[in-house]
């Protein structure tokens, strides 16, 4: 009998690659940072001293991206660098030797180099440098490794490591199927995603992403957890037939908020690490898409499984993507865990029971009659329009063409409504033409129907037609435009900013456009920063910074140039991002004792406007919060939900709704409630109209007051009116002696 060894086919190699990338820049650079990580974690073992600095280098190169990661770790000799590539899925991370590396499999870096373009390694090590090339050519794995070479300054400053340390790069060749993401994509997709949270979260890494064009544009990439409630901690042991016993660890929280349970970058679900906390898996297994577990999140320590590993159990899908769920010991730990989330899960479902029983069907009503009335009075704010034409009652003249649109030209603010006047003369075009709007320009919207037919009006005269326009975008000059067949009628139409930012723009020198925004967690945003350089000369410095450290900021300085200025306005974009959920911000820019602001939150979701259409800006009846036992609001607002939750335990609510909301039907309890609803509501209503205008905070926050008061004073009775019971006011008039409350 004779025995051989069968080796894998070249052309097998060649397809593990591929499709371990996949062309995916990010997949690739993935890989390349977890194996720094590994390389910091073993000098960790060591015990040997570093700063933990992984750097990510962006760099467009015409239509393809240039991408390394460089560290400042072990850095690898020529016999280190020979062995770690002259076999592909040997075990070379040290995985094998019991290193607490994740390297598992031999593969990462190789599919990372070979399946992009031009994967080359630069590794210093005890002042020796050696270069690698490692690439596909013919359907073949090939490396190409550099003789030794030592290791001069002028090398070491080409390629930024000044000790021992590697650095690792590619090319993107759109012209490959391989893709270029920009560079806030590759900061906000590496900052969250789920195979390199533990680095991210790691205090003992610092990873860097550089725009090699702009040297000063460096961010730190981080990642936040949600803050959350801890329901289950607990330490258990797993049997498994034919395998033994094995150690798990389980964390599990209930966020504030719902959580995403899909996608890289999910903030929700279960972090699945081994016992050296490498991550393996992120996951709620069979609850990923129960709205009951939407706000569930943590972490499970899966012990002993490097040693399935070591005995070449397929314990793990072999493109890191995850567990094998198939294997027998992947399948006995997920069902214990999955046993421990159904326990929350019910109570999930028993807590949303409550908060909808401590409602009943009389409250419910007169709650979702006032948000009703809310929401009118919302819908008649945001739709005010500004009529540009001419009193509808007065006599005109027959445009000369047939139709027209009036006025022909016009000024408009950035965010409002505003009606032009189509005008027909239906001796020349009869009932039923159709009458087509267009706007040279998506800043420009019509909002409501852009087509509309000629009808019939007395004494064949002239139709007039409003039709609404809104401008987006300050600067703008847009073509309006009406269309009957061939025939067109124009307007041009100007969008300007609002006379207030102007005021403080001219007196103060500078503004940001919009005064606040809100960036979801490690994604980046922009807002402009507007100059008067009439004020703010030429030359000046303006200074920019935030008072929250989690908030970045690109650029954090910008040097004023009239050359930039548009009508002596100039203009400069700031982009910001931020890497801790739930924090407001101020963003503060200053040039000596002049200055502007940009209030800035960041949400783990970016909030959203309710989709019109829907229940509107309000949800129908309130949530009270019993659960949240030192609250610091008495009402809270979700634009995203539409909801208003109202805390049971704030001392003054609890003083008059009583130990599990047993006084709320009183008189006392309903007449606090609708003034806490109604000042609320009035002051969002009030702060969404002024959401995009840049003037000072004192100024916003008086005029929004101001606003919201105003509502008030219009409104606010009929809030009393629908969320008290007038036979109980009544009652208790006449218990004083007064006389009967007319409404």
């Amino acid at each position: 009998m004779e025995r051989f060894d069968i080796p894998a086919d070249q052309r097998l190699i060649a397809r593990l690659v591929r499709a371990g990338i996949q062309g995916d820049t990010i997949r690739a650079l993935l890989e390349l940072i977890i194996n720094s990580d590994d390389s910091y974690r073993r000098l960790d073992e060591n015990k040997i001293p570093h700063e933990g600095l992984i750097e990510v280098l962006y760099e467009k190169d015409g239509v393809c991206g240039h991408f390394s990661v460089r560290d400042a770790a072990e850095g690898m000799s020529h016999d280190g660098i020979r062995a770690a590539f002259e076999k592909y899925g040997a075990a070379t991370s040290g995985f094998k030797d019991g290193k607490s590396v994740s390297g598992f499999f031999g593969t990462g870096a190789k599919n990372a180099l070979a399946g992009m373009t031009d994967g080359r390694i630069c590794t210093f090590k005890n002042n020796a440098s050696c270069k690698l090339r490692i690439f596909l050519h013919d359907n073949c794995l090939k490396g190409e490794l550099e003789d030794p070479q030592a290791a001069t300054e002028k090398l070491r400053s080409r390629h930024g490591i000044v000790g021992d340390g590697t650095l690792a790069d590619f090319l993107a060749d759109p012209g490959k199927g391989q893709k270029v993401p920009r560079f806030d994509t590759v900061h906000e997709n590496l900052a969250n995603h789920w195979r390199l949270r533990k680095i991210m979260t790691n205090p003992r890494r610092k990873v860097l992403l550089v725009d090699v064009a702009e040297k000063q544009k460096r961010r730190r990439l981080r990642y936040t957890m949600p803050r959350g409630e801890e329901r289950i901690n607990q330490q258990f042991t797993v049997p498994c037939e034919d395998y033994g016993e094995f150690p798990i660890r389980l964390s599990i929280l209930r966020a504030e908020s719902e959580l995403r349970q899909e996608g890289d970058d999910r903030p929700g679900g279960l972090l699945i690490i081994d016992e050296e906390e490498a991550v393996l898996d992120m996951s709620l297994f069979k609850y990923d898409r129960e709205p009951l577990a939407a706000r569930l999140f943590g972490e499970v320590t899966f012990g002993r499984f490097r040693e399935l590993l070591a005995r070449e159990e397929p314990a793990l899908d072999e493109k890191r993507e995850g567990l094998n769920r198939s294997h027998p010991v992947c399948k006995a730990v997920i069902a214990e865990i999955e046993k421990r989330i159904e326990v929350l899960v019910q109570e999930e479902s028993r807590r949303q029971k409550e908060a909808r029983s401590s409602i009943d069907d009389e409250e419910r009503t007169r709650y979702r009659q006032a948000f009703k009335i809310l929401n009118e009075i919302a819908e008649a704010e945001a739709e005010e329009v500004h009529n540009l034409g001419q009193d509808p009652s007065a006599k005109i003249e027959p445009p000369p063409d047939g139709f027209c649109l009036y006025p022909d030209s016009a000024h408009v603010t950035v965010g409002k409504r505003y009606n032009f006047e189509v005008r027909i003369d239906t001796q020349k075009f009869g009932p039923g033409t159709l009458v087509r709007m267009g706007s040279s320009t998506p800043k420009l919207q019509i909002i409501g129907n852009a087509e509309f037919k000629v009808v019939k009006v007395a004494d064949r005269g002239i139709m007039r037609r409003f039709v609404t326009v809104q401008g987006v975008e300050v600067g703008t000059r847009a073509i309006l435009q009406a269309a009957i067949g061939k025939q067109t009628a124009q307007a041009t139409v100007f969008v300007e900013p609002e006379g207030e930012e102007n005021k403080y723009l001219f007196k103060d020198g500078l503004v940001f456009r919009p005064e606040s925004l809100t960036v979801r967690m490690n994604r980046t945003r922009r807002a402009l920063l507007r100059v008067y350089v009439k004020v703010i000369e030429g030359g000046s410095k303006i200074a920019l910074k935030s008072d929250h450290d989690s908030i970045h900021l690109w650029p954090e300085e910008v040097v004023v140039n009239e050359s930039d200025a548009r009508r002596h306005v100039a203009e400069y974009e700031v982009e910001i991002s931020g890497d801790e959920p739930d924090v407001t911000a101020i963003v503060t820019a200053e040039c000596e004792d002049r200055g502007a602001i940009l209030e800035v939150k960041v949400r783990m979701e970016e909030e959203k406007e309710r989709p019109k259409g829907q229940e509107g800006m309000f949800s129908g009846e309130p949530y009270f919060d019993q659960e949240e036992a030192e609250p610091l609001q008495r009402i809270s607002y979700s634009l995203e939900t539409g909801k208003t939750t109202i805390y049971a335990n704030f001392p003054s609510i609890r003083f008059y709704l009583g130990e599990n909301l047993r006084h709320k039907k009183t008189l006392a309890a309903q007449v606090l409630l609708a003034d806490l609803i109604a000042e609320r509501c009035f002051f969002e209503i009030a702060r969404l109209k002024k959401r995009e205008v840049a003037i000072s905070p004192d100024a916003l926050r008086d005029r929004i007051q101001r606003d919201a008061q105003e509502l008030s004073k219009k409104h606010g009775m009929r809030m009393h009116k629908a969320l008290v019971d007038p036979t109980l006011l009544q009652k208790d008039q006449a218990g004083a002696g007064g006389a009967d409350i007319v409404w």
